[in-house]
């Protein structure tokens, strides 16, 4: 086969600090938006960039992941088009890293043949006009270009960040240090961070990938500084989005055509239980931060359910087949066939099939399956701790695991971590 470009999506994410959603789930598979799974959203940019020949490395508690692209993201052989998901079994290994991950299917990567590769994280939440990037690298002939964006200076210890020339060529890389010298251009109390999204020429990457190193950003970046022409890609300023936008005139809500949308500059790594709960209460409001109702679509299992029921309610999502009766609060996130009655929902987060009755949950996430009769949680932490009920150390987010039952005090196991 040859292709202009072939997709990689990185959905490996051990998610250490998001367990226990990730207890039994990789981090990708991880639900989102209540509709919706982390994985869903970079194959939607990929899908509505028109790029649909992509590979997914997956790593370790697999199996829902597999099963939900499986069930959704259907492969083509007659459109060519394909979403392909290859584990470090299939290699004979395990992956140590992004680099090593691509490294593993570089004899894929020969088989089909592609001009470029696009390498994207399958765990971040954003919408990227995918084409756009890999048509940036082309037009310049550049040999890779890295999506970068400004971070303040306190996230340096977390991202690699870059510095850049005036033709926007990388002269130097720094992965993860808190007293990084490198400073954004116009704002120096910020730097520019890599996204973690990469396009390299085919051989290029083949060159690159020879190199000793487990990790893009780590390893391999830093060694092609000077051998290499390395562009880092304005993500604020080159990711341009049209969108159709509600806005009142004369006491109606009418469209509006704006040339980008709002959320075009969003972007969230949702790596922290903190942060997975900000990114979800991101969604509701009356004017998202992340909107998942305009023209850039994304796209998910159709569960072919009734449609949601419920009355009286605030800031929320709900998916289809969930039945809320008598319910209050506001800004909360329903994944669908959930059962709600006589409950207060003060920004909670509550994944498929679940059965609430009689609550009142503040700041807490309720995994699948879960049935809760009576109970008060986020309010008294040491009730809570006395169920089981995990505690985010940071951000004082309650996660009630999957399968919980508080009838069943069988289910009340301990789910601190060693």
């Amino acid at each position: 086969m040859s292709l202009e470009v072939l997709v990689v999506v990185l959905a490996g994410g051990e998610g250490v600090r998001l367990w226990p959603l990730t207890e039994k789930r990789t981090k990708p598979a991880v639900p989102i938006g209540g509709k919706f799974r982390l994985i869903d959203i970079p194959l939607s940019n990929a899908f509505n960039s028109n790029l649909r020949q992509v590979l997914v490395l997956a790593q370790g508690k697999d199996k829902s992941l597999n099963r939900h692209i499986k069930n959704t993201w259907y492969s083509d052989p007659r459109s060519g088009s394909f979403v392909e998901v290859i584990s470090p079994q299939q290699m004979g290994g395990e992956y140590k890293g992004d680099a090593d991950a691509v490294r593993q299917i570089k004899n894929d990567i020969i088989f089909y043949d592609p001009e470029m590769v696009l390498i994207l994280p399958g765990d971040h939440l954003l919408k990227m006009q995918c084409y756009k990037f890999v048509r940036f690298l082309k037009e310049r002939d550049a040999d890779a270009v890295v999506s970068m964006i400004p971070r303040p200076l306190e996230y340096a210890k977390d991202l690699g960040a870059i510095a850049v020339d005036d033709s926007d060529r990388i002269i130097d890389f720094m992965e993860k240090n808190p007293n990084t010298p490198l400073r954004n251009r116009k704002d120096k109390n910020s730097f520019d961070a890599s996204m973690g999204i990469y396009a390299f020429k085919t051989d290029k990457l083949l060159e690159a990938l020879a190199l000793e190193g487990t990790g893009f950003g780590r390893d391999i970046l830093p060694q092609l500084k000077n051998s290499m022409e390395l562009l880092g890609y304005d993500y604020l300023e080159q990711n341009i989005i049209p969108e159709t936008i509600r806005v009142e005139r004369d006491g109606f809500m009418e469209k509006v055509q704006v040339p980008n949308a709002s959320d075009a500059a969003y972007w969230r790594d949702v790596g922290s239980i903190g942060e997975y709960f900000e990114a979800n209460i991101d969604l509701v409001s009356i004017n998202p931060k992340f909107n998942l109702y305009g023209s850039w679509k994304f796209f998910t299992y159709e569960h072919n359910l009734g449609p949601a029921k419920f009355v009286n309610v605030t800031n929320a999502t709900v998916g289809e087949g969930s039945i809320l009766s008598n319910v209050s609060g506001r800004d909360y996130i329903i994944s669908p066939e959930v059962y709600v009655d006589r409950s207060n929902l003060e920004e909670a987060i509550i994944f498929h099939g679940s059965d609430i009755q009689r609550c009142n949950l503040k700041r807490t996430i309720v995994d699948k399956n879960v049935v809760l009769r009576g109970l008060e949680i986020g309010f008294d932490e040491k009730a809570d701790k006395a169920r089981n009920i995990y505690i985010d150390p940071v951000s004082k987010i309650r996660v009630v695991p999957k399968g919980y039952d508080s009838a069943d005090k069988s289910t009340w196991r301990d789910i601190k971590r060693e």
